[in-house]
């Protein structure tokens, strides 16, 4: 029987990090359980394997959107795919659905503030990432599924917040960088005169050059897959 109820959760948003972890994340582990465990650093320690610096990897990551957004003279870029979100922010919340149903999205702007669309009640789920500035729950959901007959109406809110968000650094740029999109909202960012740029492009752009753990998650893996294969 799990040791967590209600007054003891498994994912507390008020519990704060004490120390961190051999990757550079914080000691507790209700960080939505996407890290390793005690026993896998262990077993890599053994080894003589080192696991790499999340935090580097974070700020080495928006660092290259960043540097993209700025060569492409865009003033921002919008995800609303799970993996370029998940490159961006380093949150996974429901990975597989967001697949299907696009309810989550990010944005990036060229000076690197960020800002996450998170599903409802879910702003928690990221609290521990530094790099996210914003995060706002609801919002980004336009298919029918969740907006019903008000996909219009939510996409118009929607796109209001980002014409909004590049005049807070006093930017004309118009230019956004979207990597995929609903109708609904392509149809308000035009309403409002941003005018849409290939995303997807720039994300593959950023991610073409790999940096610094990424020989050190491959040694990780390497060596997992050495332990299945026993």
């Amino acid at each position: 029987m799990s040791s967590f109820s209600v007054v003891k959760p498994k994912i507390d948003p008020a519990k704060g990090a004490r120390a961190v972890k051999p990757d550079g994340s914080a000691d507790y582990n209700d960080r939505v359980e996407i890290g390793p465990t005690d026993l896998a650093f262990a077993e890599w320690a053994d080894r003589g394997l080192i696991a790499p610096n999340l935090e580097r990897m974070r700020k080495r990551r928006l660092d290259r959107i960043v540097q993209q957004l700025r060569q492409r003279d865009y003033a921002g870029v919008l995800c609303f795919d799970p993996i370029n979100i998940r490159y961006a922010t380093d949150t996974s919340n429901m990975q597989i659905w967001i697949m299907h149903n696009p309810s989550r999205a990010a944005f990036i702007s060229a000076d690197g503030y960020v800002v996450l669309w998170d599903f409802h009640r879910c702003g928690h789920l990221s609290n521990y990432l530094p790099l996210i500035n914003e995060t706002r729950e609801g919002g980004a959901g336009f298919f029918y599924f969740v907006a019903g007959d008000e996909e219009e109406a939510v996409a118009k809110q929607f796109a209001g917040e980002l014409d909004e968000l590049p005049r807070r650094s006093g930017g004309k740029n118009r230019r956004l960088a979207v990597d995929r999109i609903e109708v609904p909202d392509l149809r308000a960012l035009d309403a409002v005169g941003i005018e849409v740029c290939n995303g997807m492009q720039l994300r593959e752009r950023a991610r073409a050059i790999k940096g610094c753990g990424r020989d050190q998650c491959h040694a990780l893996l390497a060596s997992n897959l050495r332990d299945c294969r026993r």
